[in-house]
């Protein structure tokens, strides 16, 4: 019982309230008890002592001789003397004396004080005898009456014993309760909170001295327990941190060493220079390396490399030329081989001189293996940038060619057939009409080599294709030197043309153009770009006398050009006499995503 008592807060405090709850009923509960004990002794001690006044009275009516009243005044004194309220509080006093001088007074009344009153009534005892018995009857009721009296005030007596008992002791379990209180659950809690305070600040050592059996000990063996674990998992934490931030920082090395590589390999044009200054970012950053070299596989022998950069210590395999080595999987132990290659072609390796104590970790060769693809698909973007460049090359002579050929080259072609026709011809009147047409054709070609020197070196600027055609149109109103207007109606100024149909179609718009201006004799000429649906339709249009009828001079007007330049674009070109007057040119076309010029 004292156990739990002792191990539990809860019961200390139930039992000081039950204690004191106890108490303070013992203390309403005598108090009712005294009460009710106590019921009637008032009027006992009023009838007792109105006994001793009705002696007297009958006393004073025995002198005075009133017979009838004496009778009346007995009565009454018997009534009174039998009275319940009287013989109840007696019977109910625990008190033996009171008891014996009630009946000592019933008997004195019954057996001699009645008898002497009618004596004395009769004149058969003298006064002072009568005086004397009534005297001592008297005082044996006075006697009756204090003992009622001390009974009543024993009773109250006892009432208000009690009461400061059970006051004392309610303030005796009150006192023990706010000691108690104070030492088993104000202390202990203060220090919680004071714990608790410091271990919010991250204080995580602090422990609590109440380790008892009760609520509040075994809060503070967890509050402990806690702080116990919380310091073991902070430490833990801050290791993790610091593994953490180590990490993060190797991270960062590499995603700046990265960058740097990104830097360096996305130079245009990568040089070797840029090589090494990537290699000694790599030394730098990656603190085990002694030496790095890049070395290429040779276009000549796949088994030989040859040394594109080098920073650091040179490996004896490089001084033994073991380049068969380096491209397989056996080598040293402080050297290792990084594959230079992208997702089509290995161009080499990325050879590495390790340091003989330092080793490299997994993020260093992760970040090795990254780098070798990264120069890898520089090599391979230098490469088919340089293999483009030829390739562009090609094809721009090949459309000079194709260019000279279907026009100064027909043109030539005709003249010789011409000038053939000199040797074999008798009649003078043929050979002026053939050194009409030599001297028409030599202009024709003359013209056909300017207009390709123009063509050539004509490049379409930012505007794109509206503003080119503005100047087309202002450059040939200046060669027509006012004889010919020409006008541009562009419906579709911010169309997105391609590079490729915007230098075709300004191509046939200047070929035609140069055909109105010498061939049309016309006064006016239109160029008119718009879209129907999804086609796009370029119009050039003159007033003029109409297009030659003469197939076998047609390429006097670069028709063949236009035709070629109208299949490049997958175009249809038709050039046709005007009703009214005057040659119609109509380009149609869809719009193509890229064709190479």
């Amino acid at each position: 019982m004292f156990k739990y008592i002792r191990d539990s807060l809860l019961l200390r405090a139930g039992l000081a309230m039950g204690i004191v709850t106890f108490l303070a009923v013992i203390g309403m509960v005598s108090a009712i008890y005294i009460a009710r004990s106590t019921h009637g002794e008032a009027g006992a001690v009023n009838l007792a002592g109105s006994l001793r006044m009705q002696s007297y009275r009958i006393t004073t009516a025995l002198e005075l001789n009133a017979g009838t009243k004496i009778n009346t005044l007995l009565k009454e004194f018997e009534q009174r003397l039998d009275h319940p309220i009287l013989s109840e509080a007696v019977e109910h006093s625990n008190r033996q004396s009171l008891e014996q001088a009630y009946i000592t007074i019933k008997e004195k009344w019954h057996s001699s004080i009645v008898k002497i009153i009618d004596h004395y009534a009769k004149d058969f005892i003298e006064s002072s005898v009568f005086h004397a018995q009534i005297n001592d009857f008297v005082a044996d009721i006075d006697h009756m009456v204090r003992l009622l009296e001390e009974d009543a005030e024993s009773s109250i007596h006892l009432l208000g014993l009690i009461q400061i008992f059970t006051l004392l002791l309610t303030l005796i379990v009150a006192i023990a309760t706010l000691y108690l209180l104070h030492t088993d659950v104000l202390n202990p809690l203060h220090e919680l909170v004071n714990s608790a305070e410091r271990a919010s600040h991250g204080d995580f050592s602090v422990r609590v001295a109440n380790v008892g059996t009760d609520e509040l000990g075994r809060l503070g063996q967890a509050f402990n327990h806690m702080a116990g674990e919380i310091s073991k998992m902070y430490d833990a934490l801050e290791e993790r941190v610091a593994h953490k931030t180590k990490e993060l920082t190797l991270r960062n090395n590499s995603l700046e060493l990265l960058y740097t590589a990104s830097q360096y390999l996305t130079k245009a044009p990568v040089s070797d220079s840029s090589y090494n200054e990537l290699l000694s970012q790599i030394s730098n950053i990656m603190h085990c390396c002694k030496g790095i070299s890049l070395c290429l596989i040779s276009d000549n022998d796949k088994y030989k490399n040859y040394k594109l950069a080098q920073v650091g210590s040179i490996s004896s395999i490089c001084n033994e030329l073991k380049c068969g080595i380096c491209l397989g999987d056996k080598l040293e132990n402080n050297i290792f081989s990084i594959p230079v290659s992208d997702q089509e072609q290995n161009y080499g390796v990325l050879l590495v001189q390790r340091d003989e104590i330092l080793k490299l970790q997994a993020w260093q060769t992760q970040v090795l293996e990254t780098l070798g693809k990264h120069i890898g698909l520089s090599i391979g973007v230098s490469r088919r940038i340089i293999q483009n460049r030829r390739l562009a090359l090609l094809d721009e002579r090949a459309v000079i060619a194709r260019e000279l050929h279907d026009s100064l080259a027909q043109s030539l072609s005709y003249l010789k057939i011409q000038v053939t026709r000199l040797f074999l011809l008798k009649d003078n009147n043929q050979v002026d009409e053939i050194l009409t047409e030599l001297k028409e054709g030599l202009d024709s070609a003359y013209r056909q080599l300017r207009e390709l020197l123009t063509t050539f070196r004509l490049q379409i600027d930012g505007h794109g294709l509206a503003s080119a055609l503005s100047e087309t149109v202002a450059e040939f109103n200046t060669r027509a030197k006012g004889k010919i207007e020409i006008t541009l109606d562009n419906q579709i100024k911010n169309y997105p043309f391609s590079v490729n149909e915007e230098i075709h179609i300004l191509q046939i718009v200047r070929e035609a153009l140069s055909n109105v201006v010498h061939h049309s004799h016309a006064i006016s000429a239109q160029i008119k770009i718009q879209q129907q649906d999804d086609q796009i339709i370029v119009i050039i249009e003159d007033n003029g006398i109409g297009i030659s009828q003469k197939i076998e001079r047609t390429h006097h007007y670069g028709l063949i050009i236009m035709l070629e330049r109208a299949k490049s674009l997958n175009a249809n070109l038709q050039i046709e006499n005007r009703d009214q007057g005057g040659t119609r040119v109509t380009l149609k076309f869809q719009q193509q995503d890229t064709i190479n010029v």
